[in-house]
């Protein structure tokens, strides 16, 4: 699995919370800006968000985690939580619970600025199955048992999605999907995944509905790390956010469904 895909149904046929999915921002200029990953979902909390600062294009080493921050998330019912901080940079709610149709607010306060954003929680399509089609490719690493995703898009176009693939308990980064319902909206999808297994391999597909500013975030992430330019080349632009005052990253809102499956032994 060397390539990372990405599923746009209207191109082809037819992943915050026990894990941390890592981000590589590619920044159009070295100066310093503070850096927002969080995400509320509808399965069991709590939620986490991280905070950080970015370095320069060209240095090297890790993001270093931002300490000592206020960090409230609320929603539109009246639940307003303020999180504790449980390590660098990360910090947890503590009476959250993320509900479809809800609408969530984030808020930080850092060396005395403030940052705010919004993420409104669409509804999932439920993934109903998930089948195995053995398929023959020039390239080994195309050649196998391609998982298909099986569940109902609803009626009305606006439906967005992307997904989290795991292979044998590990979360496999090059099979980031983003997806919209531009073509099959309101019918039932058979989702090659594009990628093969092999027998007795596990995966498990977490699939998250996600608003349209979510989608245009992960859509350009994912444009950016199939970007072959070199660092002399260049930057490409930040990805879009949702994060007031001059940071970058994204505070969303999914619900989500989850299917796990094993390609059969023969």
């Amino acid at each position: 699995m060397k390539k990372i895909f990405l599923y746009l149904i209207a191109m082809v046929t037819l992943a915050l919370n026990s894990c941390e999915e890592v981000i590589d921002y590619e920044l159009d200029t070295a100066e310093t800006k503070l850096v927002v990953e969080g995400l509320i979902t509808d399965q069991p909390g709590p939620y986490n968000v991280r905070l950080s600062s970015t370095i320069g294009y060209l240095d090297q080493g890790l993001t270093p985690g931002i300490n000592g921050a206020l960090v409230i998330v609320s929603d539109n019912h009246g639940t307003a939580d303020t999180l504790r901080q449980i390590s660098d940079g990360l910090y947890q709610t503590t009476k959250l619970k993320g509900t479809p149709g809800y609408t969530y607010y984030f808020k930080a306060v850092v060396n005395g600025q403030e940052y705010t954003a919004q993420s409104y929680m669409p509804a999932v399509s439920p993934i109903d199955s998930i089948t195995f089609e053995y398929q023959t490719a020039m390239d080994e690493d195309d050649e196998g048992y391609h998982p298909f995703i099986h569940f109902q898009d609803p009626l009305g176009k606006g439906d967005n999605y992307r997904w989290n693939v795991y292979v044998n308990g590990v979360l496999v980064p090059d099979e980031l999907a983003v997806l919209n319902d531009d073509i099959y909206d309101g019918n039932y999808g058979h989702a090659d995944m594009g990628f093969a297994l092999k027998q007795g391999d596990q995966i498990k597909v977490e699939l998250y509905a996600i608003n349209k500013p979510a989608y245009k975030f992960w859509i350009a992430l994912v444009n950016q790390q199939n970007s072959s330019g070199g660092p002399f080349e260049s930057t490409p632009a930040n990805a879009p956010t949702n994060i007031s005052n001059g940071a970058i990253g994204f505070f969303g809102a999914s619900a989500v469904s989850v299917i796990e499956g094993t390609v059969p032994v023969e």
